[in-house]
């Protein structure tokens, strides 16, 4: 560890003598000049100019004139870009040029735009060497949905799963989850996952509109490049410079949802946000951005039985409970499932003789099961979504070919997570932080993730809680006096449901809202529903690129260091057995060499990369690509890439009693601790095999807990073809890929008996006497959820094809249709594992579109479908249904007020629909947004 801190220390020594030898000495050129509308004349304001390979530019002022010095000698080369028009090189071969005018023409045609994210430098999108997709400014601009982020649902193969207004988590290519472990989301290099829970939150904490300048995402593995767990795909968001984007930018969106009132009332739904930066004689600048939403989020409401009586096909499940004593709905909660044989155990062991007495009449099978009455999520969780976010950056360029920054940002809100509950994150916050240094050919950059779970609480834990403080009692009095009184087993269930329910406290009473209080304030650790977890990720990494410094081919080396640091203080994470924080390391470096021949019409490349986490082995991840361009416009793609994820801090660490199990990381601090390798341990499934047929020889051993646990891999084959049409007016943009997944990343369920306690030796493991207490139920036993990798491979394969056409006069119609498939699964089934692939077979999205019908009035159509598909997760399975749903916007520009009027909606018919199982119903907002542009560019 410490000798990679030295390494960057070192090399960033050796960046700032050669960058700033490179300019001492030299003389100065002077440029000064004017730009405009090709087509108009009129001047363009806030171009940005930049000097070709150089940090050094500037933009033109409000009359579109601009002056830069540079500390280089002619020649010299300047780069003009600005929102909208076709980026223009300019040669400058004297050393004083005064009234240089400049004409930009608007851009009309496709596959202008340029990527970063596929090979860490420039490139033209045609010719990248892998799938890469792109929102521009325009792009997030013109959007039809209610935030950018929402926005990029409309990429073909994207998937999403949203959980709330403000949390909506990205996926591609197969193995879709609510919170996606195995997609990477980057803003400015910063990794902006929750670091407790090793995915991105969304955008909750993420990065406003005014302040983004492009989103480029990549599907599929990114590992060679990326390193960890970008292994199904990465989005990088780069915000706006501030010497490239100066001025104030202000935004109001005002808008109702719940239009139908299905369930809950019409509501206002706000959102702000303003941006301002400012630079100082093209040597420091700065900016501060901010936005705030509100908004009363969608619910869940999925009351369908998941419980015994539907035979684990949710489908079959009745939405009420109707005398079903098993009842248990989806986003119903509190409705666990328990015996009145365990709960007069749970009396006798508290001292209640009573009971003691009559134990006889409680039975422990299936005949003494029941749920008690639930609480549904509209009823008790509080659905008020809100996003802060606050940010800012100074800039500072040292000279020519070298700028350092600091950057921060702030993000808080509250929203709801869906894992194996519903967790209503209250006051959620992650803090990120950062410096950089960057010159023309390198950078380095050191950041922190903090994040904070604030007053988080789980949902269904919360309302299990009050049940088991108010119902059960009860409930087993009313069961015992009617089966005093001569009433059969289900007579007397249904007279204790009468009696459990009077006595039960109903949400909004004092009674429940103290109930509430008291166990959202006692962590899960302690037999609350707090979840606590304080974790921070420390991030240094470099970046060089050689090209100019090696001729054979285009050469880039990097690095990086990554330390986390857990904090839950016992409640989440497992502490060390000296009572300490676990924190643990890791560390990865890359090569890339491109080589371009035949005229540059044939590109091939290589990347590989090593990284090595402290807990697991080595791990390589190659890639090689080949693009080869015919006629200019046409590009045929082909590579190979492997990707991988490292076991989460959750999948390691984990120590946690969710009511039913309790969830143990895998990692062998937890192993040792819990005694898995000398207290046998024996499937779930088959201790319930055993119960139910009362003979213990139905008992398996459960011995893959003694496996090595190893990272998750990919291994990809890709081709693609990305071209132009009709004088650069049809855009075709079309892949197939094939995927193979080795040590797959599954959970096992498994129960051991712990006479003594849950990390205290038994004597007596594995003895046929202690089976068959296990049987009897005459131990004490623990379930438990662990992390293992399946044996043997899974497969998967999909293909996109996106068309774009623009018709005229501004006018463009254009769409996409991706199809994904898991191909095999059958070693996973073999093991009793899901694969959780979670994606539909089959998706599109259609546009039709024109920014400018006139010179002020545009407009945005976008249509998106999904085929129905099978969910499966930790929450539960089922089928989620088919949907489409069509977002519109009209856009109206006012120059003289250097403000946009736009009105629009997403999900405009309200046609309710649910992205996976148990997250809320989804339905219309209907919005009305003013932006203010101080460049109006």
């Amino acid at each position: 560890m410490m000798k990679m801190k030295r390494i960057l220390k070192g090399l960033a020594l050796v960046f700032l003598i050669m960058q700033t030898a490179a300019v001492y000495g030299q003389s100065q050129v002077s440029i000064s000049g004017r730009v405009a509308d090709a087509a108009t004349g009129e001047s363009l304001p806030g171009v940005n100019i930049r000097v070709k390979d150089k940090v050094i530019g500037t933009i033109t002022n409000a009359k579109g004139d601009f002056s830069l010095t540079v500390n280089q000698s002619a020649p010299l080369t300047l780069v003009f870009s600005y929102v909208g028009y076709t980026p223009q090189e300019i040669s400058i071969t004297e050393a004083n040029v005064t009234g240089l005018e400049i004409k930009m023409e608007e851009q009309v045609l496709f596959g202008q735009d340029v990527v970063v994210s596929a090979s860490r430098v420039e490139e033209s999108i045609l010719r990248s060497p892998v799938s890469i997709e792109k929102l521009d400014i325009l792009d997030i601009r013109n959007t039809a949905a209610a935030s950018f982020y929402e926005g990029l649902a409309t990429l073909k193969g994207v998937d999403f799963s949203t959980q709330s207004i403000t949390f909506k988590s990205i996926n591609t290519r197969g193995f879709g989850a609510n919170g996606n472990t195995r997609f990477v989301q980057l803003i400015d290099g910063i990794d902006n996952q929750a670091p407790g829970l090793n995915f991105a939150v969304g955008n909750i904490v993420g990065i406003n509109d005014l302040d983004l300048e492009s989103a480029e995402l990549q599907p599929g593995a990114s590992s060679a490049l990326y390193g960890p767990n970008a292994i199904n795909g990465i989005l990088l968001l780069t915000s706006k410079n501030p010497f490239e984007y100066q001025g104030l930018s202000v935004y109001a969106k005002t808008g109702v949802n719940h239009v139908d009132e299905r369930d809950d009332n019409m509501s206002l739904y706000q959102d702000y946000g303003f941006r301002y930066a400012k630079a100082f004689d093209n040597k420091l600048a700065f900016k501060v951005t901010a936005s705030y939403l509100s908004a009363n989020d969608f619910i869940g409401v999925d009351t369908r039985d998941q419980g015994l009586a539907t035979g684990g096909v949710v489908e079959r499940g009745a939405t009420e409970r109707n005398g079903n004593r098993f009842y248990d709905g989806v986003n119903t909660y509190g409705d666990f499932g328990i015996t009145v044989g365990r709960i007069a155990d749970g009396a006798i062991a508290g001292g209640n003789t009573s009971v003691a007495a009559i134990r006889s009449l409680f039975p422990d099978d299936q005949s003494g099961y029941f749920t008690p009455t639930g609480f549904s999520e509209a009823s008790f969780v509080d659905n008020t979504t809100e996003s802060v976010k606050i940010g800012g950056a100074l800039h500072y360029r040292l000279n020519d070919n070298l700028e350092l920054l600091g950057q921060f940002n702030y993000g808080s809100g509250s929203t709801v997570y869906t894992a194996n509950d519903r967790f209503v994150l209250d006051n959620f916050s992650i803090t990120t932080a950062k410096l950089e240094l960057k010159g023309s050919e390198f950078y380095l950059r050191a950041y922190t993730t903090q994040e904070n779970s604030g007053d988080t609480y789980a949902a269904n834990t919360l309302a299990s809680l009050i049940n088991q403080q108010t119902y059960l009692s009860p409930y087993l009095s009313a069961f015992a006096g009617a089966r005093l009184a001569g009433a059969s087993i289900e007579q007397a269930h249904a007279s204790a449901r009468v009696s459990a329910d009077a006595a039960q406290p109903q949400p909004g009473s004092a009674a429940f809202e103290a109930l509430v209080e008291s166990n959202r304030a006692k962590p899960i650790s302690e037999g609350g529903a707090l979840f606590l977890d304080k974790t921070d990720l420390y991030h240094m990494e470099g970046n060089w690129n050689l090209s100019e410094r090696i001729d054979f081919a285009d050469v880039i080396v990097g690095a990086n260091y990554r330390r986390y640091a857990l904090y839950s203080e016992g409640t989440l994470f497992a502490l060390e057995n000296d009572g300490s924080e676990v924190a643990f390391n890791e560390y990865g470096a890359f090569l890339q060499a491109s080589k371009s021949v035949a005229n540059d019409n044939l590109t091939f490349q290589g990347s590989v990369r090593y990284d090595k986490n402290e807990y697991f082995k080595g791990q390589f991840s190659p890639r090689v690509s080949a693009v080869g361009t015919i006629a200019d416009n046409h590009n045929i793609r082909g590579s190979f890439q492997r990707g991988f994820r490292i076991p989460t801090t959750q999948d390691q660490f984990i120590d946690l009693d969710v009511v039913t199990r309790r969830l143990i990381g895998s990692n062998d601090l937890l192993v040792d601790r819990y005694n898995f390798k000398t207290n046998t341990v024996y499937t779930t499934e088959s201790v319930n095999a055993a119960r139910a047929a009362g003979n213990e020889a139905l008992l398996v051993i459960e011995d893959r807990v003694n496996n090595e646990f190893k990272t998750e891999k990919v291994n990809t084959f890709e081709i693609g073809y990305k071209g132009l049409f009709m004088d650069g007016r049809l855009l075709v943009d079309a892949y197939y890929y094939n995927s193979t997944y080795t040590d797959f990343i599954a959970e096992i369920d498994f129960t051991q008996a712990v006479p003594n306690g849950l990390r205290q030796p038994n004597t007596d493991a594995g003895t046929q006497g202690q089976r068959q207490q296990i049987v009897d139920g005459t131990v004490p036993t623990q379930r438990y959820g662990f992390d293992v990798n399946a044996d043997g491979k899974v497969k998967s394969q999909g293909w996109a094809l996106q068309l774009d056409y623009q018709i005229g006069n501004g006018y463009e119609i254009g769409g996409n249709v991706a199809y994904n498939e898991l191909t095999s699964q059958d070693d996973l089934i073999a093991q009793g594992f899901a694969a959780s692939y979670n994606t539909p077979k089959y998706r599109y999205n259609i546009k039709f579109s024109n920014r400018k019908i006139t010179e002020r009035l545009g407009f945005n159509v976008t249509y998106r479908w999904q085929q129905a598909y099978l969910w499966e997760s930790s929450f539960g399975t089922g089928v989620i249904p088919e949907f489409g749903t069509l977002d519109a916007q009209v856009s109206y520009k006012v120059p003289t007020w250097k403000s946009t009027f736009k009105i629009g909606a997403s999900n405009l018919l309200n046609e309710r629909y649910t992205t996976s199982f148990g997250n809320p119903s989804l339905g219309g907002i209907y919005y009305f947004q003013i932006t203010f542009d101080e460049f109006f560019n």
